[in-house]
Order: C-alpha cells, then sequence, then structure tokens
C-alpha cells in the first residue's frame, strides 16, 4: 500500500478515459485552471506580502551592487571601503526579501502539489493541446509515439492487465507528434499569463540586476 502511494506520488496515474478527451476542450479548461491558479497565487502573494517594501528593498540592493561593481572596475579603493560598510545591511535586507518571497510558495506548494497528484490525473489524459512546432521535451515527438504506442509491461516484462472494457493499456499518452503534455501545456500558459496577472494584481516586483 506504501509502494503505491509512493508511486503515485512520483508517477501519477492519468486516466484513459479524461472528462474533456478532445484536445481542444481540454487544452482551453487547462489553460483556465492555470490562469485562476496563477491568481490565486498572485492574491496569496499580495495577502502575505509587504509587496511595496519589498520593492523599495530590491531597488536599494540593485544600486548598492551597481555602484559596488562600478567602484571595483574603477579600483576606486575608498569607495569600495565604503560600500563594503554596508554590505552586512544590503545582505540582511536581501534575505528578508527571499524569505518574504518564499512565504507564500510554501503555502502554496502543499495544495498545488495534492491538486497535480491526485486530482488533475482523474480530470485529464497524459496529453492536452495540440503544438504546430517542435516543442522539445514538453511535446510528443516521433519516438515517443511509437515507445508509448506499445502495450505498457510490469516490471517482469509481462503485459498490464487491460482496462475496465477490455482495451490493451498502452506504454504512455503520446498517439501523434505535437501532442503537448499537460505539465507542458501548464507551463506554457502559466508563463504566458503571470506577467499579465502580476500587473493586475499589482504583485510585479523588479528583478535583481
Amino acid at each position: 500500500m506504501i509502494g503505491d502511494l509512493l508511486m503515485q506520488f512520483f508517477s501519477p496515474q492519468y486516466t484513459t478515459h479524461p472528462i474533456f478527451p478532445d484536445l481542444i476542450t481540454a487544452a482551453i479548461v487547462a489553460m483556465t485552471i492555470s490562469v485562476g491558479m496563477n491568481f490565486a497565487f498572485a492574491m496569496l502573494r499580495k495577502k502575505t506580502t509587504d509587496i511595496e517594501k519589498m520593492n523599495r528593498v530590491m531597488k536599494e540592493t540593485n544600486e548598492w551592487r551597481r555602484q559596488y561593481t562600478d567602484a571595483i572596475k574603477k579600483q576606486d579603493k575608498p569607495r569600495i571601503e565604503e560600500l563594503k560598510k554596508k554590505q552586512a545591511y544590503v545582505n540582511k535586507m536581501a534575505l528578508e526579501m527571499q524569505q518574504q518571497q518564499m512565504r507564500p510558495m510554501f503555502i502554496y506548494m502543499i495544495p498545488s502539489f495534492l491538486i497535480w497528484i491526485f486530482v488533475f490525473p482523474t480530470i485529464f489524459g497524459g496529453t492536452v493541446s495540440l503544438s504546430p512546432i517542435e516543442l522539445p521535451f514538453i511535446a510528443c515527438n516521433a519516438e515517443n509515439v511509437q515507445h508509448d504506442s506499445q502495450p505498457k509491461t510490469n516490471s517482469d516484462g509481462s503485459q498490464v492487465q487491460p482496462n475496465p472494457d477490455g482495451s490493451i493499456v498502452l506504454a504512455g499518452p503520446c498517439r501523434v507528434p505535437g501532442q503537448v503534455y499537460l505539465w507542458g501545456w501548464f507551463l506554457l500558459t502559466s508563463f504566458a499569463f503571470s506577467g499579465i496577472i502580476s500587473k493586475l494584481t499589482k504583485t510585479s516586483m523588479p528583478s535583481m540586476t
């Protein structure tokens, strides 16, 4: 029983009869869920993080790094010594900023992980979209299709039990090249909408430079 649970955690078994069987509907529903999860994370960040303070600290840290790098390039020893005196403060502020960033991530991670392991595999199949261009690693290629179209076997080489409807259990979800894996589609849509959601919820932060 424990072994089965561990297998479910590290290798979730996606249903062969998804609620949304056609790729277009599955892609739209998965994208909607992805956007919703991004929005939920943004709101969680807004509730648990002092965004204004983080912006201020990050800008101050970036400015200190810029000045320190410039002083080193110019071999300005007095300026280097002066900036080093502020280094402990800058490091402390940067650490506090990182801790604030991690707080909502840890809160969000547990329910998100449970949803990915126990909910999504029962709703979607292993693939939910079809890409017209080649997307390495996140979409099926010809080799994946060839492998996944074979019957699934146990560790001893025997064929696994057929599905309840009598159909053969295949090795993987890929049927045609270009099918996008469920996790890959979530990744793409998350990247596509995260910037927009951050601006709408005013949770975007300057990057570390």
